[in-house]
């Protein structure tokens, strides 16, 4: 027969558990804004609540950044093998673009939130 005291400790750990579990998995640390380096120089910081397009002039051409729904990407560059393009959406604090050609680095900044690198069933 479970005590008191025993009800009371099962009840603690399972909600100290839950909080846990919705903090790693449901609480996003989103982040706000990216920095945007041309020539490994700050060219400008840019708030990702707000959707644009931003026109660069890298070292060997051009290169269009676009901002929109929280999310950032490279939409144009006149690099040969356009790695930057194929990197795609980035969202997450820590991520970034590079395109080496043009010397352009495009890095999510804010902080990180909690890195699960593995998953047990």
């Amino acid at each position: 027969m479970l005590t008191r005291n025993d009800k009371i400790l099962i009840f603690s750990l399972v909600a100290i558990a839950s909080l846990s579990f919705l903090r790693l998995f449901f609480i996003s640390n989103r982040a706000s804004e990216a920095l945007i380096k041309v020539d490994n120089l700050p060219v400008q910081r840019v708030s990702l609540k707000t959707d644009r397009r931003i026109d660069l002039e890298g070292e060997n051409g051009r290169v269009v950044i676009e901002v929109r729904e929280g999310r950032v990407r490279v939409v144009e560059s006149t690099c040969f093998q356009r790695i930057c393009i194929n990197t795609g959406w980035i969202n997450k604090p820590g991520q970034n673009i590079v395109c080496l050609p043009n010397k352009v680095l495009v890095t999510i900044e804010g902080k990180e939130g909690p890195k699960v690198d593995a998953v047990s069933y």
